[in-house]
């Protein structure tokens, strides 16, 4: 039974319930062509969601549209947006996203007109990591620019998200795309020429650390076909005042990326390797604290059940509530990919000056790998982590009880266990006798079924 499959896209319900006796909505955030954001507060946490409201008739291809979606519910790495749940009627879909409180990178790069090199490293590290993370893959985004970057908070440190997978397409390692789609400052020449792959993203990265570190685009013009004419003919230079004062390692790592030919262009993960990402922005001297791996190990030997419940609140949780195990997952996360090998936990494990054989380390790594691709993910080892946290006065415990409990009756019983536990596919199946077996661990009063002070019990027993 501790090879159940959990996936994290099982948690991103879609529902048709009305969503106002869910979300109370506080104000616009922003609109666009397809509809608008707003501030909504989920009424059971007191949690702030960014509830975005989309028009269905205003949307030429639906099927297009909801691409984001699916996309956006397999992707799971700490620098792209983490969508919660959506809601549809006949007319509006509803994506309840993670709200980022911090603004656009446009606006931090026009309020200060460019960036020093250390705070553009830090933001280019999370960048290449979650652009190095969507092609592994097999994502390309379309679409990144300064606008499509958002910082969690306004605090001078805070790390920032990947947004808008409106024009992201999942690609093979040898498909060409062919649309002419995004935005014309940031568009590779082969998109242009109507022939490209992912390499396009690493383009539009490199004209982003070069607005960052000058002020100015690289490719300007009067109008958008002389940009693009500037884009296409790739000619580009340092002219500008503000690069007199940045270093030849900055001006080398655009100028990989600035590459015409895609076919010598720097990949993300070259780009996240380079010895300017290395040496300004490396969280490697930052101490990783032990509590983390504290909550892991009493993780691995938890009852199955509060295991998945743990999974289900990590990827619900906010930026503030997981903090300290995001940081630690990317100090952990050595390559810069969004998982976690083996290899990489047994570093991180032994750095804290924990003492544990290796075999006992492949065994807590195997229980945290839930969908089992053989590395761990974010919200895996989020929910790890997160073991020993207290959620009593959150909502979460009784939002977690509801999710099982699928008919509302007030007992999670094996029948929603195994459609909980299959994602709603019924081409997989369950061992009756390891429902049963998870039923068994929590069930005090032995009525064959889990009622909430049962839960509780369980979700509240540490160690």
């Amino acid at each position: 039974m501790d090879k159940l499959v959990i996936k994290k896209q099982w948690f991103i319900t879609s529902q048709s319930a009305d969503i106002t006796s869910v979300y109370e909505f506080e104000r616009e955030l922003g609109s666009g062509a397809y509809g608008k954001v707003f501030l909504g507060r989920e009424i059971s946490t007191n949690i702030y969601r960014a509830i975005k409201v989309v028009q269905k008739n205003r949307v030429k291809d639906y099927d297009t549209f909801c691409n984001e979606i699916d996309i956006l519910k397999h992707l799971d790495h700490p620098n792209i947006v983490n969508i919660i749940e959506t809601y549809e009627t006949n007319r509006l879909c509803y994506l309840v996203m993670e709200l980022c409180q911090g603004g656009e990178l446009f606006d931090r790069i026009t309020a200060h007109r460019y960036l020093d090199e250390v705070q553009a490293a830090v933001i280019m590290r999370s960048l290449f990591s979650a652009i190095m993370y969507c092609h592994d893959h097999g994502v390309c985004h379309r679409d990144l620019k300064p606008e499509n970057c958002v910082f969690v908070s306004n605090e001078q440190n805070s790390d920032l998200k990947v947004i808008d997978f409106g024009l992201a397409k999942v690609v093979d390692e040898y498909e060409v795309m062919h649309s002419l789609d995004g935005t014309p400052y940031y568009l590779a020449p082969e998109v242009i020429e109507g022939n490209y792959s992912k390499e396009v993203d690493c383009w539009s990265l490199g004209v982003i650390l070069y607005i960052m570190l000058s002020g100015v685009p690289p490719f300007n013009g009067r109008n958008n076909e002389e940009v693009l004419m500037n884009v296409f003919n790739g000619n580009y230079s340092f002219r500008p005042k503000q690069f007199s004062k940045v270093s030849d390692m900055a001006k080398d790592l655009i100028a990989r990326l600035l590459v015409k030919d895609p076919s010598i262009r720097i990949t993300a993960k070259q780009a996240f390797t380079h010895p300017w990402i290395q040496n300004l922005a490396s969280n490697q001297s930052i101490p990783l604290d032990p509590y983390v791996f504290n909550g892991i190990q009493l993780f691995s030997h938890a009852q199955k059940l509060k295991r998945v419940t743990l999974m289900l609140m990590a990827s619900k949780l906010s930026e503030r509530e997981i903090e300290v195990a995001k940081e630690a997952f990317k100090k952990i996360d050595m390559s810069g990919d969004g998982m976690i090998t083996l290899n990489e936990m047994e570093q991180g494990m032994r750095s804290c000056g924990i003492r544990i054989d290796k075999a006992s380390i492949s065994s807590v790594f195997e229980i945290l790998d839930s969908n089992q691709n053989g590395k761990i993910d974010y919200t895996e080892f989020i929910a790890a982590c997160i073991f020993n946290q207290s959620f009593q006065d959150s909502g979460l415990l009784k939002t977690a009880f509801r999710y099982f409990d699928i008919d509302g009756s007030g007992y999670i019983t094996i029948d929603e266990l195994r459609e909980v536990l299959t994602g709603g596919d019924i081409s997989i199946t369950v061992n009756p006798a390891d429902l049963a077996s998870m039923i068994r661990e929590v069930d005090k009063n032995r009525d064959g079924r889990i009622d909430y002070m049962e839960f509780i019990e369980m979700m509240n027993r540490k160690g």
